[in-house]
């Protein structure tokens, strides 16, 4: 039973036509052909497995899982989906792509040659997009045996430039996916209580996330009284009143991804807390104000507000930012060195978190649209610091 881990890891797996439709697919086919066609490359390998499939969910909707899958794109015709697995799990996967000839087999150069083969193809410069960096290397040589003397591309970048900008079909899923966690946190505000295990609040969430239908589910928490640890999974400890609590959640539906990070107090706040969570504020709004089009010094602006050392190295562990969608964590990443291209259509999710015992710890994290105009807020949670139970 190796598929066990990941199937039940998805709670759901299924392929919802309507608010995903096949002219979704064919509208972003259209735009790799371009790439290619602009590249020389006459045949596309897009490579992904269950740890890591944005780029393979992006032409295909399938995610692997537990091994990997490859599209095959030529140039004309239509694409093929070869995945890593026994012939009996067939009949579903060809349920969760829109992809008509699925091959399921032992070994990628068995399907690949057979797709090839049955469109009689002899390209002259192969792309590749993720398959170099994930495929293990005896695969990867296997494959490459079909195809030496070829030139190879990396068409990696081109991916990244067409994600980067959502479709209205894809800001659709992300909203809904944010409505989602933002429900999860209110579970959170009304049933966390001091003496509560966290444990038993985390699977309240999630139980509750679950029956939305959500495929992947995220909880991660930290303490003010034990800021040394860090964001981490639940654990038994009960909680206990006058502590802060920092809450990240983040899930999946229908592919997409999103966070929200949210500072939970136990009763009335004490002053330590308080303090630490200004100074989160500011930072976090010195984020937002600073974020522009094109390349935004917004990540330097944001720690020049924040005076503790430690605070600011925190920070950066945690990250300020990054793009969503089918990955939680996309392009472009947002950091001390820069932001890389801000461009209209990205959505991000901007954070700021610092956990220590020199700096205090505090938690926000939001997800935005980049408009021409600005920054639209695509959640409906204020920056407060809540308190909750009695």
């Amino acid at each position: 039973m190796d598929t066990l881990h990941t199937v039940l890891n998805r709670g759901r797996s299924v392929w919802d036509r309507a608010r995903l439709p096949e002219d979704e697919f064919r509208r972003r086919l259209g735009a790799v052909r371009a790439g290619m066609k602009e590249r020389g490359v006459d045949l596309l390998l897009v490579y992904g497995d269950s740890w890591k499939y944005g780029n393979l969910a992006y032409v295909s909707h399938f995610i692997p899982k537990n091994r990997g899958a490859l599209a095959v794109i030529p140039m004309e015709g239509e694409p093929a989906l070869v995945i890593q697995e026994p012939s009996r799990n067939n009949p579903f996967s060809t349920t969760l792509t829109w992809i008509q000839e699925v091959h399921s087999v032992g070994k990628f150069a068995q399907g690949v040659s057979e797709a090839i083969k049955a469109r009689d193809l002899k390209p002259k410069r192969l792309g590749v997009v993720s398959v170099e960096q994930q495929l293990n290397i005896r695969e990867w040589r296997e494959l490459g045996k079909l195809f030496e003397g070829v030139e190879r591309r990396d068409l990696g970048d081109h991916f990244n430039t067409l994600r980067r900008v959502k479709s209205e079909v894809e800001l659709t899923l992300l909203r809904q996916t944010i409505r989602i966690l933002e429900e999860a946190l209110a579970l959170f505000r009304k049933s966390g209580s001091p003496g509560q295990k966290e444990y038993e609040i985390a699977a309240e969430i999630e139980r509750a996330a679950r029956r939305q239908g959500v495929e992947d589910f995220r909880l991660l928490l930290a303490r003010s009284g034990q800021p040394e640890i860090g964001l981490r999974p639940a654990g038994d400890s009960p909680l206990k009143k006058g502590e802060a609590i920092l809450v990240l959640v983040a899930a999946s539906y229908q592919r997409y991804w999103a966070e929200i990070g949210q500072t939970f107090c136990l009763g009335r706040p004490p002053d330590d807390v308080v303090k630490s969570y200004d100074v989160a504020t500011r930072a976090f709004r010195r984020l937002v104000e600073g974020i522009k089009t094109g390349v935004s010094p917004a990540a330097t602006a944001c720690l020049n507000e924040v005076s503790s050392p430690a605070a600011r190295d925190s920070l950066q562990a945690y990250g300020l930012g990054n793009g969503l969608g089918l990955d939680l964590c996309e392009e472009p990443v947002l950091g001390k060195e820069g932001n890389g291209a801000i461009t209209p259509g990205t959505v991000l999710t901007l954070r700021t978190c610092f956990t220590g015992k020199e700096c205090g710890s505090a938690f926000i994290s939001r997800p935005y649209l980049v408009a021409q105009s600005g920054l639209e807020a695509l959640s409906r949670i204020d920056e407060n610091l809540v308190t909750i139970g009695g």
